[in-house]
């Protein structure tokens, strides 16, 4: 299962808590919208990603490992892949080259 998807469910699952505990929810709720943008986290700073992260129940200790695999180069190129970002998307904070496959042969000197 992808990063994007449990933090998905972490998510779900905060809201039912905090729905039984009758406390507020509307910040999760937030986060559960702008989570169905897979490109989301390529689109804001580390320190709001980081928060969002903290608010679904990621622990302290594992925040920046959570970080790294939901911004990574693999999930970037795959969501280039599939069309859900586009590498000139002027709202994307983080990127990655884009290696064209004429690009792997060059000779270098």
């Amino acid at each position: 299962m992808d990063e994007l998807k449990v933090i998905d469910i972490m998510n779900e699952t905060t809201i039912e808590l905090l729905k039984e505990k009758k406390a507020n929810y509307e910040e999760n709720m937030k986060i559960s919208n702008y989570l169905k943008d897979e490109a989301f986290f390529f689109k804001i700073d580390k320190p709001k990603a980081l928060e969002i992260l903290l608010s679904v129940g990621v622990k302290q200790e594992r925040l920046e490992d959570v970080y790294k695999k939901l911004i990574a180069p693999s999930v970037y190129y795959d969501l280039l892949y599939k069309g859900k970002i586009n590498e000139n998307d002027t709202d994307l904070i983080i990127k990655y080259k884009k290696y064209e496959s004429s690009d792997l042969f060059k000779k270098t000197n």
